[in-house]
């Protein structure tokens, strides 16, 4: 599962930033403009955009692939992650591909947690991400992707402030840029436009 997930959507697409270092690519805002930015309505504009965008791609899904990536000599240096998720009721299966290796470039051990879980487990790894920069707890900081080899599609929520949706299905992104096209992030607009077209 780890080898055919690097291939499909390359290695990069498990690290930071994913939408500088992909093409067709999509970056959604989402706890921008919530209502008089406080942290309790920031962390509910996001979880429902998330949950909104992640639904839509994976519509036809009752299982999707999840990755979780962090840093670490070892796993137990990330004990206090694996609580949070506890605290969330999200339970690893038993069936799950583990990976660790050596990044030179920022210096430390870069692990990998692969496994297959229900979409209706989704809300929780959701919850547990779009509250951890806003202090809302449970919540962890574990880096988090979701994804399905067949579609073609990988989404990395990587914190209340948005998601970026990568893959090789240019069908799938180019009707998810359409129909949130108003959530997509300014900033990065033009580099969209000249992937997805200008509506």
């Amino acid at each position: 599962m780890i080898q055919q997930a690097f291939e499909k959507f390359g290695k990069n697409s498990f690290q930071h930033a994913i939408f500088y270092s992909n093409k067709n690519c999509l970056r959604f805002e989402l706890s921008e403009g919530a209502i008089h930015d406080s942290h309790i309505s920031m962390f509910t504009t996001a979880l429902q955009r998330s949950t909104e965008i992640i639904e839509t791609v994976f519509e036809k899904n009752d299982e999707l692939s999840v990755c979780f990536s962090f840093a670490g000599d070892s796993f137990l240096s990330n004990l206090s992650q694996f609580h949070e998720l506890q605290k969330l009721g999200f339970e690893f299966p038993k069936e799950r591909y583990i990976h660790s290796e050596w990044d030179e470039e920022d210096e430390w051990h870069r692990n990998y947690v692969f496994f297959k879980i229900a979409k209706t487990e989704l809300h929780k790894l959701l919850f547990g991400k779009m509250g951890n920069e806003l202090g809302i707890r449970p919540s962890f900081w574990l880096d988090v992707y979701i994804f399905d080899l067949d579609l073609g599609v990988l989404a990395h929520p990587y914190d209340d402030r948005g998601i970026d949706l990568v893959g090789s299905n240019k069908l799938v992104l180019s009707r998810i840029y359409k129909q949130f096209n108003s959530w997509l992030l300014e900033y990065d607009i033009a580099i969209m436009k000249q992937w997805f077209g200008d509506l």
